[in-house]
């Protein structure tokens, strides 16, 4: 009898492994702090502070996956900021991602909130990893990666970057080939284009070359708000190759957007570009540099002309103490036309010239 006990408890166990090597939850995280000074138009001077997430932005994330069989997976992620300076989080409960979907040979499709898919393309490009500079958003907040401000009090883009009550496709890996495409639903009653939001990418990688197109559009919910842009695009492509150390990038993107309900004047006439790259010194040591031109042809009024342009340079250093830790600098000079504020970065006024220091670390787990 004792025997037949063992063997029962014996198989019980392995079946119980067997259930649990199906399924995995992972809880991971980043803690990143920085010392931070900035010159940014203010006519007090320069500010320094410590400010979280100026390499990566601090978060703590659980995901998990399950194997359903025949090589279908169910995963889902749940991932929250936080402001290590503080200790307080950001965003929401789960504000940076919470999406469950399926898996498979057909691909990945996944609900819930993430990045928009031109934020992911620029993330992919950027040698800056959307970090270091522009108050930790690299190169990014010169591009369009969704609104800064939503497009309408309920719309689905209701973070910057990030899109709501959306559905995420990324294909499978065809030698190289691939693309993604992604739809936001806006949730208005009777108008399913209103508050809406879509887009897609393709891309091809391979022999050290890197080279893909994104295409973003977002509806406005309310098109009788005057305040309120009818629709925002942007063409963006971007290509980069590896030669050795030194991987050089190029990004050019065309921004759109219909005029105001009931203005003559606003509609944003767009046009980005960046010069980067990346040395990678060896395995612990690396430098980013970038050189951005925005030129920006919005008719403020037909007295005032356009809005003009703005350039910016910048570089950081990263020194990896080990796989998970590293220490990190960062610096970049922006210049402003007259009429050029660009806020989103941290202007205080137009025509000033921004100057910004970063030194910190990073963790990871």
């Amino acid at each position: 009898m004792m025997k037949k006990s063992l063997l029962a408890l014996t198989l019980l166990g392995a079946f119980s492994g067997a259930a649990m090597a199906q399924s995995s939850v992972t809880i991971y995280g980043v803690a990143d702090l920085g010392l931070r000074n900035v010159k940014d138009g203010t006519a007090a001077g320069s500010t320094t502070s410590l400010t979280s997430g100026t390499e990566q932005s601090s978060r703590l994330g659980f995901k998990g996956t399950e194997d359903l069989g025949g090589g279908l997976k169910a995963n889902f992620v749940f991932e929250t900021g936080l402001n290590i300076d503080s200790g307080t989080s950001q965003g929401g409960a789960f504000g940076r991602k919470a999406t469950v979907g399926l898996s498979g040979d057909f691909g990945s499709v996944d609900l819930g909130r993430d990045k928009t898919i031109n934020n992911q393309f620029i993330d992919a490009f950027d040698p800056f990893a959307s970090s270091y500079i522009n108050n930790g958003s690299g190169l990014s907040s010169l591009y369009f990666y969704g609104s800064n401000t939503p497009l309408a009090p309920t719309g689905n883009n209701t973070t910057a970057g990030r899109v709501n009550n959306a559905i995420f496709y990324n294909t499978p890996n065809w030698d190289g080939f691939r693309g993604s495409a992604t739809y936001g639903f806006g949730e208005v009653a009777g108008d399913r284009k209103a508050g809406s939001s879509y887009g897609v990418t393709l891309r091809y990688t391979n022999f050290g070359l890197d080279i893909g197109y994104s295409y973003s559009l977002e509806n406005q919910q309310v098109a009788t708000t005057s305040s309120l842009v009818n629709k925002r695009s942007a063409n963006t492509f971007a290509v980069s190759y590896k030669f050795g150390i030194f991987t050089p990038v190029f990004i050019y993107e065309k921004q759109k957007a219909d005029l105001p309900y009931g203005t003559r004047t606003g509609a944003t006439d767009q046009k980005n570009f960046s010069l980067a790259g990346n040395i990678q010194f060896d395995a612990a040591n690396s430098v980013k540099l970038e050189f951005t031109k925005i030129i920006d042809d919005t008719v403020i009024s037909a007295a005032r002309g356009a809005v003009g342009d703005a350039k910016q340079y910048g570089i950081a250093y990263q020194h990896n103490l080990s796989k998970r830790t590293d220490l990190y600098a960062g610096y970049a000079l922006t210049n402003q036309d007259p009429n050029v504020q660009l806020s989103q970065i941290g202007a205080a006024r137009a025509g000033a010239d921004i100057k910004e220091f970063t030194l910190g670390i990073r963790h990871k787990f």
